[in-house]
């Protein structure tokens, strides 16, 4: 039982990951209807920075996280200033290719930022190191913090949408952006602030998951393979599109079953064990195919997407 739970706590943790980025491709599409596959390299750009500010500065690494976070927020905005508010909403296959583009561009600026650095690159954590026993379960403290970090996020951000003013402003312009435009909603601002969102997680999401990738020592960034980077996405989009990009609640549920089964599907026997990214994968497509976006979208959002 304590193996099943430790294995259930590092499943968890990588569905708080899942769900960060989901949450923000979700809120991006819904509001501009962007799908957005650079959404890997804003977060990336925010790691970048993280390392940079931390070689030169003595500043706490959580605080230098956070203006890595402000980075990612930053590269979201202009990208949609100079960018994606120059496309006509609804040309899906234009829109898609130049997120591939703008991604590819981020990439670059990335390099270019670490330049004189070579191979591989150790990034101080930014959260303690360490191990507890939990339970009865040995867990670390990163992974307890992005548990708590994912789900304070989710307990924040899904309530807010729901009841602050500006939540209901973003909510009418992802259903009918002309309506509330009309009804006085500036619909370009708040395409900015689902953006500055978005991009936001992107970078927090990420800054909880490569500083950690190599242990107690902190992560790896590779300088010349940094484009790899962009298959985080992958399950991203898959918990997205469960409730077909338009529901924050359904891409929530869809990142903690393709984090736990991913995870939980090491404790089976070979040949699953060895194959659980793909029977993860499987799940998520089951669910798609069960068109499961009916179980958590409203009618008006049905009806959006139809659209």
């Amino acid at each position: 039982m304590s193996v099943f739970l430790q294995v259930a706590v590092i499943g968890l943790a990588k569905s708080g990951i899942i769900a960060m980025l989901a949450i923000g491709i979700v809120l991006i599409y819904r509001t501009t209807g962007v799908v957005n596959l650079a959404h890997w390299a804003m977060g990336l750009l925010g790691v970048v920075v993280y390392v940079l500010v931390s070689q030169s500065t003595p500043l706490p690494n959580a605080l230098v996280a956070v203006v890595g976070i402000a980075a990612a927020v930053g590269a979201g905005l202009v990208s949609q200033r100079l960018v994606f508010s120059r496309l006509r909403r609804g040309d899906g296959v234009t829109m898609i290719l130049i997120a591939l583009g703008v991604g590819a561009f981020l990439a670059a600026v990335a390099q270019m930022l670490l330049r004189g650095q070579r191979g591989e690159i150790l990034v101080e954590p930014t959260l303690p190191t360490g191990q507890l026993v939990l339970a009865g379960t040995v867990t670390t403290y990163a992974e307890l913090i992005t548990i708590a970090v994912a789900i304070g996020t989710a307990a924040v951000l899904l309530p807010w949408l729901q009841r602050s003013r500006t939540g209901r402003a973003l909510r009418a312009v992802a259903q009918n952006r002309e309506a509330a435009e009309l009804a006085g909603i500036d619909a370009t601002r708040y395409a900015e602030l689902a953006w500055m969102i978005g991009s936001g997680l992107a970078g927090a999401a990420l800054l909880l998951l490569i500083p950690h990738s190599a242990g107690e020592r902190g992560g790896v960034l590779s300088v010349v393979h940094l484009v790899p980077l962009g298959s985080l996405l992958i399950p991203a989009f898959g918990a997205a599109l469960v409730g077909g990009m338009i529901s924050l609640n359904a891409a929530l549920a869809g990142s903690l079953i393709f984090g736990l089964v991913q995870e939980v599907l090491i404790l089976a026997p070979a040949p699953i064990a060895d194959e659980r990214d793909i029977l993860a994968y499987v799940v998520i497509t089951v669910l798609l195919l069960l068109r499961t976006e009916r179980f958590f979208a409203t009618n008006a959002e049905l009806e959006a997407l139809r659209a």
